[in-house]
């Protein structure tokens, strides 16, 4: 923007030069001439839908850049206005992702959030999962033991029980209808601990991590399979009170209930 202002004063100098000539005989044609030519230039500069570039979005792209480079919030307003400039949703959030992904780079991770923030408002519902994406990188970035969270499931088979699968899903009690983790071992070997992790997410942010790194309280249905009976447990575990980023649980075998079928 600033070479633009300086450009726009190299060209009115020999202008104004001319007009300030006595004999001078195209002043109202020239005086004319430039009213016409900057005055379509600044309609373009600040036009939302501008034919070749715009002023506003040069200002709102410095702004951005400035708070990015001092890990500041983006100020909400701008940064809306910046995204709803955009043809469609998509867009919208491509360029949102395009200024998030800058500000995980630099480390800006204050940027970072206000940005997840009003991309969220920008753009609906309907980019929900792929904002959970975003969270996942941004926690990952910032906090980079969480994201090898796990919990660890120590196993005592049901009694007369020749185990052929378990099945494990953990959520969060009064919190979204999606679980956290879901995951099915097929013949497992229960001589050592099994492993829930991010990796057993059916959302990507939406996962063990983010449960450790916000201290949920979680529930965790197991159940079993054996060669003709089916069995399950429920338990619960407050995460406040994780270590480095680990928890276990025991399932012990007078624990199982039969399930019916």
């Amino acid at each position: 923007m600033i070479i633009i202002v300086f450009l726009s004063i190299a060209i009115l100098m020999p202008v104004l030069a001319y007009l300030l000539q006595p004999l001078a005989n195209q002043k109202a044609l020239v005086f004319l001439f430039t009213i016409l030519f900057f005055g379509g230039f600044i309609f373009n500069f600040t036009s939302s839908h501008p034919f070749l570039g715009s002023w506003v979005n040069a200002t709102e792209s410095e702004a951005v850049s400035y708070a990015i480079k001092n890990d500041e919030e983006l100020d909400d307003f701008l940064i809306s206005r910046y995204l709803n400039n955009k043809r469609s949703k998509e867009d919208s959030f491509l360029l949102g992702t395009q200024i998030f992904y800058k500000s995980v780079e630099l480390g800006s991770f204050t940027s970072a959030e206000s940005i997840l923030k009003i991309i969220q408002k920008s753009v609906g519902e309907n980019f929900q999962p792929l904002i959970f994406n975003l969270l996942a990188d941004l926690r990952d970035a910032k906090y980079p033991t969480v994201s090898n969270a796990k919990i660890l499931l120590n196993i005592e088979s049901p009694n007369n029980c020749q185990l052929n699968s378990l099945n494990f899903f953990a959520s969060i009690p009064n919190g979204p209808g999606v679980n956290i983790a879901s995951k099915q071992f097929e013949s497992p070997d229960i001589s050592k601990p099994l492993i829930l992790d991010k990796d057993s997410a059916l959302v990507r942010g939406f996962d063990i991590p983010s449960a450790f790194l916000n201290q949920e309280t979680i529930k965790i249905e197991a159940e079993a399979k054996c060669d003709k009976q089916f069995f399950s447990i429920f338990k619960s575990l407050d995460l406040g009170y994780s270590k480095n980023n680990q928890d276990e649980l025991f399932f012990y075998a007078n624990e199982w209930l039969k399930k019916e079928q």
